[in-house]
C-alpha cells in the first residue's frame, strides 16, 4: 500500500526507515522522500509514527503504559 502517492512511497518503505531509525515525519521524509509534494500523506506518516512509538521495540507489541 502506498503512504505517499505523490512520491510512490509504500507503507513498507516507510516502516523500514522508521526500522532505520526515522522519528519524525521530517526524517521519515528525507529518508523515503514522502510527504515532499503536497503533504497529504504527513497524517498517514503521523500515524505510524505514532503507532510506532506505542509498540515495544523489541517485540513489536503494543506498550504497557
Amino acid at each position: 500500500m502506498y503512504a505517499c502517492i505523490c512520491r510512490a512511497v509504500t507503507t513498507d518503505e516507510v516502516s523500514a526507515a522508521i526500522d532505520e531509525g526515522a522519528a519524525t515525519v521530517k526524517a521519515v521524509a528525507k529518508a523515503t522522500r514522502a510527504c515532499t509534494l503536497c503533504g497529504m500523506c504527513r497524517v498517514r506518516i503521523s500515524a505510524m509514527l505514532a503507532e510506532r512509538s506505542a509498540e515495544c521495540p523489541v517485540h513489536g507489541l503494543p506498550a504497557i503504559a
